[in-house]
């Protein structure tokens, strides 16, 4: 599967955003801070971030449908069992018993809700997986369309659930109700960035050149829409702080156009955040078994807001990345992990022949 640059980067850039809200939360908790402070710079910054989630999920679809146009191929579904979906039940696992009573019976009851359900902040998981099975089911039919009716149709269907989620308390509490898994996993709210992330992928080098070629439209529905969400903050008072937003979904796939426009137009390319893009998914599903054991630690550099996430984050991000690499030594705790490409030993390069040597070739591979 080929592995675009700036889908590596973004993918680095949306797991660091991830972890940066977590602490700015966490900041909240345990800071006192004033409320001047907040509505100047933090709760913008809040905002701005909440796209992480959703980015992170419309890059699954967008990789699979540019490197799988013509349908998915025999065994996608078992390598995704095996290095995301086992992952994710065993952190989830480790998740479920932090929050039990730690005894039997409770620890159950939360692994039902949190693994099951999909109640914790791995449920982005359960999303991921709906999209590879809409993929698998309608992608054919979908490649055969104009992409504006269905984009349509999606983006109408996600706002409105969204939209009757927050203000419609019968539809509400008939989603709670009736719902089986966690509310925030229901497909309705991710639809719109399923059929999107299909036709980018469908369309991705054409997009992107002629989004290069005309940057200031990301630059200008990016600020647009931002500016929509700090409107609906400031003068209709929808203070929800969460990517389930019903105006995240233009500002989500803006950011995602614009990042992308900016990386191809300047080259940008960066060996840590690529590094971290191997390790985003691990990094996803842990960091906030690490976070919460740093406040104090963080603490020591002073009550600033800047200084005390930005430490909060380099301790997370360097705990996820270094425990991972320990369980990628060994075949069981692997599987807490999922394969990690940067880890992933490298096959030796052939000798050159030479005329006085045998010169079969050695298919390293198999």
């Amino acid at each position: 599967m080929k592995n675009l640059n700036e889908i590596n980067i973004i993918r680095a850039i949306m797991c660091l955003a991830i972890v940066v809200t977590h602490s700015i939360s966490n900041y909240l908790r345990n800071i006192e801070v004033d409320q001047v402070a907040y509505d100047q710079y933090i709760v913008w910054i809040r905002f701005a971030l909440l796209c992480s989630t959703p980015i992170f999920i419309l890059l699954s679809e967008t990789l699979l449908s540019k490197n799988y146009p013509n349908g998915l191929k025999k065994g996608f579904f078992a390598k995704r069992i095996q290095f995301i979906l086992i992952p994710y039940l065993l952190i989830g696992l480790i998740v479920s018993y932090r929050g039990s009573a730690r005894d039997f019976s409770s620890f159950l009851d939360v692994a039902l809700q949190k693994v099951v359900f999909g109640q914790w902040y791995g449920f982005f998981v359960i999303v991921i997986f709906q999209f590879y099975i809409l993929h698998w089911l309608i992608g054919k039919y979908l490649a055969r369309v104009n992409p504006i009716g269905p984009i349509l149709v999606s983006f109408a269907i996600s706002f409105a659930h969204v939209y009757c989620f927050v203000h419609v308390a019968t539809y509400e509490n008939f989603i709670l109700t009736n719902y089986p898994l966690w509310y925030k996993t229901h497909i309705f709210m991710w639809l719109f960035y399923f059929i999107v992330a299909f036709y980018i992928g469908q369309y991705y080098e054409q997009l992107i050149t002629f989004l290069t070629t005309k940057i200031w439209i990301p630059i200008l529905t990016t600020m647009t829409s931002f500016g929509i969400i700090m409107y609906n903050y400031i003068e209709l008072d929808y203070t929800r702080i969460s990517s389930e937003r019903y105006d995240m979904l233009l500002y989500s796939v803006s950011v995602f156009f614009l990042l992308v426009t900016l990386i191809r137009k300047f080259n940008f390319n960066n060996q840590t955040l690529v590094m971290i893009s191997n390790f985003s998914f691990f990094i996803y599903l842990t960091h906030m078994i690490f976070l919460p054991y740093f406040v104090k630690l963080s603490m020591t550099f002073g009550e600033n807001f800047f200084t005390y996430v930005i430490t909060m984050t380099f301790l997370t991000i360097s705990s996820c990345i270094g425990v991972a690499f320990l369980f990628y030594q060994n075949g069981f705790t692997r599987h807490f992990t999922g394969k990690i490409k940067y880890l992933e030993p490298t096959s030796p390069k052939p000798k050159q022949p030479s005329f006085n040597k045998d010169t079969r070739q050695v298919n390293y591979e198999q």
